[in-house]
């Protein structure tokens, strides 16, 4: 469904951490916004020992259907966490 992501661009970067959560970040290509919340929920993520899962709705049609042009969005064990914009305390709390 994703890849797992840390760096730059597109390339696949993993945090292994041991935690029981799972956060993925729906994202789209040219997309500016997702690059910035990537990289602002970055250290929380290591912080907390998460790894993050990136999906591009341009990769994957039932992605492009239910989240569109609503990117990026921020998902928490699978449930909807925020879009566009993620407050890093809040984020921090839900992953304790």
């Amino acid at each position: 469904m994703g890849t797992q992501e840390s760096g730059e661009g597109g390339g696949n970067v993993a945090l292994h951490h041991s935690s029981d959560h799972r956060v993925e970040l729906i994202v789209r290509d040219n997309c500016g916004s997702c690059v910035r919340v990537r990289e602002q929920i970055m250290p929380v993520l290591a912080a907390a020992g998460v790894q993050l899962v990136v999906s591009n709705v341009d990769d994957d049609p039932t992605l492009k259907v239910e989240f569109g042009d609503r990117v990026p969005v921020i998902l928490v064990d699978d449930e909807e966490f925020a879009s566009w914009e993620v407050d890093n305390d809040e984020l921090a709390h839900a992953l304790l």
